[in-house]
């Protein structure tokens, strides 16, 4: 009799935790970030440009509006983000504008890795706990020649290797005149 209690009780905790685990996955945050850099689309830029980039925050539909914080986890000394606290609205999105400054003594091929995490501030009352989250974008900026660089690097293309291979076969064919007419003056 009480080892059927025990599984009675079990199923109805068993029970109650499911039912439990469904109903708060419908509170599961939507909360997104996008941006046109990501790991495989890295932003590349020449020494001493400055860039604006967007990133979008996005609350798709959820229980409530969301307040964040950007905070820059790598990258700092190239990127900056002026803004406080940003309001995000239940199905909206917000735009964020971004400055990337590279130094004039950044080298072509060069590689800053740049990582931006976006947390949201919770609002706990007096004596309770709240819970936060956060979303984040990391991708790479490369340092790549400028257009004047780019332009000074097409001027001073190699020869191609037809025009080597041309020149190749006009000496064989000299060559081998030269050799035809030597053998014919021996013959004279």
């Amino acid at each position: 009799m009480v080892k059927k209690e025990a599984i009675e009780k079990l199923g109805i905790v068993s029970l109650i935790l499911i039912i439990s685990i469904i109903l708060e996955s419908s509170f599961v945050s939507a909360f997104g970030i996008g941006s046109a850099y990501y790991k495989e689309n890295p932003l590349e830029i020449s020494a001493g440009e400055t860039k604006e980039i967007i990133f979008n925050l996005q609350n798709g539909p959820g229980p409530e509006d969301i307040t964040t914080r950007a905070s820059i986890t790598k990258g700092s000394e190239i990127i900056t983000i002026d803004s406080g606290d940003i309001f995000v609205p239940v199905g909206g999105s917000v735009d964020v504008k971004a400055s990337v400054n590279i130094p004039n003594d950044a080298k072509i091929g060069d590689i800053y890795p740049v990582e931006v995490a976006f947390i949201t501030v919770t609002k706990a009352g007096a004596g309770t706990f709240g819970f936060g989250s956060s979303v984040g974008r990391s991708f790479n900026i490369i340092i790549v020649p400028t257009a004047e660089e780019r332009a000074k690097l097409a001027e001073q293309k190699p020869i191609s290797s037809w025009i080597i291979y041309l020149i190749i076969g006009i000496v064989i064919i000299i060559l081998i005149i030269l050799a035809i007419l030597f053998r014919l003056k021996k013959k004279k």
